[in-house]
């Protein structure tokens, strides 16, 4: 039988719930009204944001890179919208919206009859646009938490997480999220430091510079978000999520260094991924810019849709192709940029042992990146619905294969790092023989001064076997004993030291016949004796 409170009365053995002690308070950041207010400003997406917190305790708190560094204001986000009609290839036209207010007054207004292809662009992240963005589309609010975090390598646990979800739940059709790589090239040497962008939080890490280099390139972590739904009459709205470009770096460790340090992309940008085109295509194309995210997928989706066929335009993921080929651009010019590395660190394995504890730096930077890199790929394509086996070589070649291109980036990352952790083993090995090689010499070094002393043992020996008194004192008539005396000592020990130092090889065994009751015996060990004589 049970109370009206649902607890079991009469049975011995039954929890009395009201015994245990009551939960303690919860924190200011519990608060509902409260939740979410770091992301979003208060309103109906904020109340959404509180509501899933409990499904996803990241939702409570920001990056404490983001709350020191770069809170999410006004000035660090821009939205650009590319329109298109919903039929035919699309023939998107721009619009940006620098303040949240147009933004808002633009889904306020906008025709809904008229079935539209609108692709929504935010570079950097900021409050107010948050707001009105999932306040229209209310997608689920880790679209933006993930796109928030720094993905900080750090030796302490941070109270947030960047964790993917369960494979399970990754839908790459309806929303994904990638992290990838770019490098940049700046125009002086900068020490490898711990770097972030100071608008992002994102780390920056600093590679040596090259002999006769004035230059430093720099692997830039990067992020992008996409999320769509389909809208009626065909239509559909994507929202995509990408970082604003480096302009000012920020270091924990260095707080007197110039911020703003100019820098471009590296090798001028990666290699165009698009099928060569016509001479008349080529002049009637505007260049590529190789700028940021935003103006990348800007310039691909304005003048290039049309490389696509138009029905696959009705899926929206069809947007989805340039942004997965401008992430799979950047990881191959990263994994060629770390193939290029790693010849030069053997070469210098191979010719002299200089600078080892620089090279041993490097070589363990490389290994430690490459792992973080492909387990980035490996979330990329778990993300993307792709398969983690090793790339079919006979595949059929198509450039809309994107499965193909990050499958590629994941086996090279996986030999570049089995690369770099031979090295390591080899330099580890290397280091072993130069160590002994090195204490040889110092014992070198002690046995000569062993053998200077010997010279003043017997000196030493006789001075105080005749006290120096008497007639044996300088300038009396037996001082010349003396000297007779030392000289024979002094003999007699540079006799042994000879015999000893010539009858014992290094593993203290006799390497010279001699007769040990009136039979002969002699050293069997042929191995070859290291002839370090006196001075040796």
């Amino acid at each position: 039988m049970k109370g009206t409170n649902g607890i079991a009365k009469g049975d011995k053995n039954s929890i009395r719930f009201d015994a245990i002690p009551s939960a303690p308070s919860p924190l200011p950041e519990d608060n509902p009204e409260k939740i979410g207010t770091w992301l979003c400003e208060p309103g109906p997406y904020q109340k959404y944001i509180a509501a899933m917190s409990g499904s996803n305790p990241g939702l409570k708190k920001p990056d404490p890179m983001n709350v020191v560094h770069h809170p999410l204001t006004k000035a660090n986000a821009l939205v650009v919208l590319l329109d298109a009609p919903a039929s035919g290839v699309p023939e998107f036209k721009p619009q940006a919206f620098i303040n949240s207010s147009e933004l808002r007054k633009h889904f306020q207004t906008e025709v809904k009859t008229e079935p539209r292809r609108r692709i929504y662009i935010m570079e950097g992240l900021a409050k107010e646009f948050i707001d009105v963005i999932g306040s229209h589309f209310f997608m689920e609010p880790s679209f933006f938490l993930r796109q928030e975090r720094t993905c900080v390598w750090s030796n302490e646990f941070t109270p947030t997480s960047d964790a993917l979800s369960q494979p399970s739940l990754l839908t790459p059709g309806k929303m994904f999220h990638l992290q990838y790589c770019e490098l940049r090239q700046f125009s002086e040497i900068v020490q490898n430091h711990p770097f972030f962008c100071k608008r992002t939080g994102r780390h920056v890490g600093m590679t040596p510079a090259r002999d006769k280099e004035n230059s430093t390139t720099g692997i830039l972590r990067r992020k992008v978000s996409w999320w769509c739904r389909h809208t009626a009459g065909g239509g559909w709205d994507v929202v995509v999520l990408c970082d604003p470009q480096l302009h000012a770096l920020f270091s924990p460790e260095r707080v007197g260094i110039s911020d703003k340090l100019d820098n471009f992309a590296f090798q001028d940008g990666y290699v165009d991924f698009l099928p060569p085109p016509s001479p008349e295509r080529a002049l009637s194309k505007p260049r590529h810019p190789h700028s940021s995210m935003l103006k990348d997928l800007c310039h691909y989706l304005e003048h290039h849709s049309d490389l696509i066929p138009e029905e696959y335009w009705t899926d929206p993921l069809t947007s989805a192709l340039f942004l997965k080929k401008i992430v799979a651009a950047h990881n191959l010019q990263l994994v060629d940029y770390i193939k290029a590395m790693l010849p030069s660190l053997e070469l210098r394995l191979t010719t002299a042992w200089v600078k080892e504890q620089d090279q041993w730096k490097s070589l363990q930077t490389i290994s430690r990146r490459c792992g973080n890199y492909r387990d980035d790929i490996e979330d990329t394509l778990l993300s993307l619905g792709y398969s983690l086996k090793e790339m079919e070589s006979n595949r059929s070649g198509d450039w809309k294969d994107c499965e193909k291109d990050f499958q590629y980036i994941y086996f090279r990352l996986k030999i570049l790092k089995q690369r770099a952790d031979t090295l390591m083993q080899a330099m580890t090995g290397l280091a072993s023989i130069a160590g002994n090689r090195q204490n040889l010499e110092e014992a070198k070094r002690v046995k000569r001064l062993n053998l200077l002393a010997l010279l003043f043992i017997p000196l030493a020996y006789t001075s105080s076997l005749f006290s120096m008194q008497d007639n044996y004192a300088p300038n009396k008539g037996k001082f010349w004993v003396y000297w007779v005396s030392a000289i024979i000592v002094v003999s007699v020990t540079l006799f042994v030291t000879w015999v000893l130092d010539s009858a014992l090889d290094d593993a203290a065994q006799w390497t010279l016949p001699f007769k040990f009751w009136g039979k002969e015996v002699k050293q069997t060990d042929t191995r070859k004796r290291t002839g370090l004589g006196f001075y040796g």
